[in-house]
């Protein structure tokens, strides 16, 4: 079954990131990341992290056009956590923000 969680966003500040765990791997649990949903921010990057390793680093516009509403993108993805691991995702600020962006990721969990 496929669920959903959303976290809301400091505004971002140029030349910083506003990153935020989302989601861990969990004892017994598998956990896949299926989908990324964030706002469409002019001036930023959409990123996400697992542990240490960058998985997504894309400009949030890119991919928005293409889209309806416009204003958000679904980005498909497989990322699986095991045990211990942790998913963090975020804005870079390209310019200076004026909004709290929100983004949403879409997991599935099998025991």
């Amino acid at each position: 079954m496929l669920k959903w969680k959303s976290i809301k966003l400091d505004t971002f500040v140029q030349g910083e990131e506003e990153i935020k765990d989302v989601l861990a791997g969990m004892s017994g649990k598998n956990r896949v990341i299926k989908f990324l949903l964030a706002d469409s921010e002019t001036g930023c990057q959409v990123r996400v992290y697992r542990d240490a390793d960058q998985i997504v680093d894309i400009d949030s516009v890119m991919l928005s056009i293409a889209t309806t509403p416009a204003f958000r993108f679904t980005l498909p993805m497989d990322l699986s956590l095991s045990e211990g691991q942790l998913c963090k995702v975020g804005y870079y600020g390209l310019s200076a923000g004026a909004t709290t962006p929100d983004i949403a990721i879409g997991y599935e969990e099998a025991d």
